[in-house]
């Protein structure tokens, strides 16, 4: 796709698809006057809702030389998240009929050269990530639609174009990131192994000399001491691996770096605490937070971050089999604590554990993690919000203003020392689970027991990582399959730290 920026007038521009907004009791009266009407009409008439998810086409007939308008629903306020949603539901629409040359009509007022530069990032995140499709394994069927060949991103003014550029570089880099993770989390646990994650993590690295890479095998991880790690990997055929991502730590060799974690358990059987047969399939999903790492990285890899940053990814299966470990077994942490194996389905937790204590020898400046960790944190806040626990009132302000500007929502949590007492074993230092209730609350509570003292947060993504078919209503940018949750607002936080 070849996206361009101008500051064109769009009603003289021939093209396939003209991408016009319409925000609740705003109807743009350039385009209704040169249609007669005709959209203020729509709105009238009901035929149309600024406040929808619908996209309605338009045909001019020759009165403007756009052969179609998609006409899309921008809300209350043409926010950067509406205008995110907006480009998101258009592009999709314009690629079902058939694809070719779009024209998006400025959908925001643009104050100044920052003002560009964010609605140009906005409007490459809403078009890059809201019309990703994920085909490998489906052989092409004709009359399914046509490709995005050219966008025409229109500006306001000739000295808004630059600010824009700039934008629209940014987005369409993080959105490559958040791609290449739902790209990962979609494919079959099959393809996406362990292995396959190294594979990905070293081309990252090989394609930026500012990117190293490590991947620790299965014997490596054995002189590091990271039984709890290599417990979970144990039952399956496919080796583990974890991989270690480093980005820009040369250059900074007196500034502590930020630290990110990543679940991957590439496919999540549950072990001999064996899951019911309903959702299986979607296991695979469970290395949605080492995906993000990796498309977090995969971002950095083609932009300017000025941040010493570190990514760990221990990817592993949980399988059942001779060698799985089993309920009653006692694993020792690299930390050196033990852990008391009451529910071989509590994986997730042991692997980070030993990734925690991994990141204490870079002396983070701050450590924040990411998983599908518990369905606790999806009874709590369903599919569309993702929950957190932070021991640092600024860090925790940080990534919420980070989430908000990314359009992915995040909500605090408690870190209530009081269920401490729930992780007490009577043979070990703690065990892997608490009990039924507050099951996201003490599995944060555990993993804090591998956090030495510097800020961190814990993001638990099990509702919001994966759109399935009865999230109700669907992601705007994402209605089905692997969302990429958290790379935006990781990348947001990212920038702020850097600048």
């Amino acid at each position: 796709m070849n996206v361009r920026i101008t500051a064109q007038d769009p009603l003289r521009l021939p093209c396939d698809w003209l991408l016009v907004g319409i925000a609740d009791g705003d109807v743009p009266e350039m385009f209704d006057n040169a249609l007669g009407g005709l959209l203020r009409e729509l709105v009238e008439r009901g035929e149309f809702d600024p406040n929808g998810r619908e996209v309605t086409v338009v045909h001019p007939r020759g009165a403007i030389p756009a052969r179609r308008l998609l006409v899309v629903p921008m809300g209350r306020e043409r926010t950067a998240e509406a205008v995110r949603r907006a480009v998101a539901l258009g592009g999709r629409k314009a690629k079902r009929l058939g694809g070719g040359h779009v024209v998006i009509a400025p959908l925001q007022e643009i104050a100044d050269a920052d003002a560009a530069s964010a609605y140009a990032q906005a409007v490459a995140e809403g078009l890059f990530v809201g019309t990703y499709e994920f085909e490998s394994f489906r052989r092409k069927q004709e009359g399914r639609g046509g490709p995005l060949t050219d966008v025409d991103l229109l500006v306001a003014q000739e000295d808004q174009v630059a600010g824009a550029e700039t934008g629209l570089a940014w987005g369409r880099a993080v959105a490559e990131g958040v791609n290449l993770a739902r790209t990962l989390v979609n494919e079959p646990a099959n393809v996406a192994t362990p292995a396959r994650l190294a594979g990905v993590a070293e081309e990252i690295a090989s394609a930026a000399g500012h990117i190293r890479c490590r991947v620790l095998d299965e014997k490596a991880a054995a002189q590091e001491g990271m039984g709890a790690f290599l417990g979970v990997a144990r039952g399956s055929d496919n080796p583990p691996a974890f991989i270690v991502l480093e980005h820009r730590l040369d250059e900074f060799p007196d500034t502590k770096p930020v630290v990110l974690v990543g679940k991957a358990i590439t496919f999540d059987s549950g072990g001999y605490n064996i899951k019911p047969s309903q959702g299986l399939w979607k296991m695979k999903s469970d290395m949605s937070g080492g995906a993000a790492v990796l498309g977090t990285f995969d971002a950095l890899a083609r932009l300017e971050v000025s941040l010493p940053v570190v990514g760990l990814v221990p990817a592993a299966e949980n399988l059942v089999s001779g060698h799985a470990y089993r309920p009653g077994d006692i694993l020792h942490s690299l930390s050196g604590q033990t852990i008391e194996i009451q529910n071989t389905d509590a994986e997730g937790r042991l692997i980070l554990a030993d990734a925690l204590a991994y990141a204490e020898r870079y002396g983070p400046r701050a450590l924040v993690d990411m998983a599908t960790l518990t369905g606790a944190m999806m009874v709590a806040l369903g599919y569309s919000l993702t929950g957190y626990f932070c021991n640092d009132d600024d860090l925790a302000a940080q990534l919420e203003a980070a989430a908000e500007r990314a359009g992915e929502p995040i909500w605090r949590m408690p870190l209530w020392d009081e269920y401490d007492a729930y992780l007490e074993s009577k043979v070990a230092d703690m065990r892997n689970v608490g009990i039924r209730w507050g099951g996201a609350i003490t599995a944060a509570l555990f993993l804090r027991r591998f956090v030495g003292s510097y800020p961190w947060a814990h993001l638990d993504i099990a509702g919001t990582a994966f759109a399935d078919s009865d999230r109700k209503p669907p992601p705007p940018l994402t209605p089905y399959g692997a969302t990429g949750v958290p790379v935006r607002t990781l990348m947001e936080w990212l920038r702020a730290l850097a600048a």
